[in-house]
């Protein structure tokens, strides 16, 4: 009777915390602004276009602008089908990461209850996944990152399933889930990494056979190269990345960014070195299974730090994304036994204060498009001209007020837009994603001159002043006939 009262209480407790997960990231889904990169995952995955022509635009075939992307293009041939399901708005592209990033709530508690932390203590490790603002603002980018998270962990117990239970189903799955998660990422190849640490560990240790483990291993990878040849090519010949390793790195190695703040990174770094020296010795001589998490954790560390310092630079921390529930699941399974539990507590409530102080506080600002768009309605002028690449005018179109509001979109790169009476020009001016804070107008810096340059008088057009230059990042000029 216990047994099931403890049961129902941890199922009710999984619900309310997942429940908690999705409120903090639902707070911020009407608010959120999209940036340069998530402009570039809504061009490509435009569902009105053939696969072919999906595939010309990730190699770099977007009008005006070249950019190639670093990650494989599964995600965003998912995100076409997707937004071909539910409608071409930018949003319905961010409830997709949304969703996964609400899911890596419950599966993180999976994961810590079979590697070992009690029902008693799940409270620790749900409520500092839930919490995290790294991986609530990541849930919110129509990027890749919140569903990488997902599958990596989905991997991982699967892998833990693996060694209770030889079971062919589980094999399967474990197979077709590792080759998706290496097709999302390739950098997501370190967690197999740690693992093989493990097995070949647990092989000197106890002479174990997992030979067939390596079967699997090289199944998936031989199928990998095959389903990404084309990307793994062309890959091979970059030698740069937009990422740069730099000296600091050296002094929080991502915890700051994990965690979302200095002094929240610094505590859980600090603690994450302690629990590591105090267990080193345990780590070289046995091989509990609870040693894949920091296995997988320092082969990433190692592996992209090596490839950055070879051959070009991968040091984001949303490359490795999926290193923070295994962070803080690994320190989850320690901490009640080397910290006071009313410690363990005024940590966990610190941690939930700074995350709801600092949750509109994005690392890095978006253009406020929707503020934008907003006044635009407002002013009762559907047409909008500007000069800016296809890549940035079509995300306006994906937004939903231009849809509702049927706002029209010229671009004055192709042909000048005729039968209409009045518009607005909209100009990017020094976005702060490739400018930062520098030439802000609200620090009485001049516009850029591919927005005060634009003059449509030969047109029959005059400029109604002043121009708005109070929205960050935009330029915005008014002419009527």
């Amino acid at each position: 009777m216990n047994l099931k009262k403890d049961n129902l209480k941890f199922i009710l407790w999984c619900f309310f915390i997942t429940f908690i997960g999705f409120l903090l990231r639902y707070h911020l889904f009407e608010e959120k602004n999209s940036w340069h990169d998530e402009w570039h995952s809504i061009y490509v995955s435009d569902p009105n276009i053939l696969l072919h022509e999906t595939l010309k635009r990730y190699w770099g075939d977007k009008g005006d602008e070249f950019l190639t992307e670093f990650y494989p293009p599964l995600y965003l041939i998912i995100l076409k089908y997707y937004f071909s399901v539910f409608g071409y708005i930018d949003d319905y592209g961010r409830f997709l990461s949304l969703i996964f990033g609400t899911l890596t709530i419950p599966l993180s508690i999976i994961l810590s209850r079979k590697i070992g932390i009690k029902k008693e203590q799940i409270y620790i490790p749900s409520i500092l996944v839930t919490f995290n603002l790294f991986l609530i603002w990541q849930s919110l980018e129509i990027r890749a990152h919140s569903i990488l998270v997902f599958f990596s962990l989905l991997n991982i117990l699967l892998f833990y399933k693996l060694l209770n239970k030889n079971n062919r189903l589980i094999k399967f799955l474990y197979i077709i889930c590792s080759i998706f998660t290496l097709s999302l990422w390739p950098i997501s190849g370190t967690i197999f990494f740690g693992k093989s640490i493990y097995l070949i560990k647990d092989f000197f240790l106890k002479k174990s056979k997992n030979l067939e483990f390596f079967i699997i291993f090289f199944i998936i990878l031989i199928f990998y190269i095959i389903i990404n040849y084309d990307y793994l090519l062309f890959q091979l010949d970059r030698d740069e990345h937009y990422t740069k390793l730099v000296k600091t790195f050296f002094l929080g190695f991502h915890f700051r960014s994990f965690f979302g703040s200095i002094f929240i990174g610094a505590i859980f770094l600090i603690t994450f070195a302690f629990i590591l020296i105090k267990n080193i010795k345990q780590l070289m001589v046995r091989n509990d299974e609870i040693n894949i998490l920091i296995y997988i954790v320092l082969s990433s560390y190692f592996l992209t730090l090596t490839y950055s310092l070879l051959r070009a630079p991968i040091m984001s921390p949303k490359y490795v994304i999926f290193l923070v529930p295994l962070i803080i699941i690994w320190i989850s399974y320690y901490i009640d036994g080397i910290f006071n539990k009313y410690l363990i507590y005024i940590v966990l409530i610190v941690t939930i204060i700074i995350s709801i102080l600092n949750i509109q506080n994005y690392p890095i600002k978006r253009p406020p498009s929707k503020e934008m768009l907003n006044f635009i309605v407002k002013s009762n002028i559907k047409n909008i001209v500007t000069n800016e690449k296809d890549v940035f005018n079509n995300y306006l179109k994906t937004k939903k007020i231009s849809i509702v509001e049927e706002l029209n979109f010229h671009n004055i790169s192709y042909s000048f837009p005729k039968d209409i009476r009045k518009f607005w020009f909209v100009c990017l001016n020094f976005p702060r994603f490739a400018y930062g804070e520098t030439y802000l107008l609200s620090k009485n810096s001049k516009p850029q001159e591919n927005c005060t340059n634009f003059n449509p008088s030969k047109y029959g057009f005059k400029e109604i002043l002043p121009p708005i230059t109070n929205i960050e990042d935009f330029y915005l000029r008014r002419f009527e006939k």
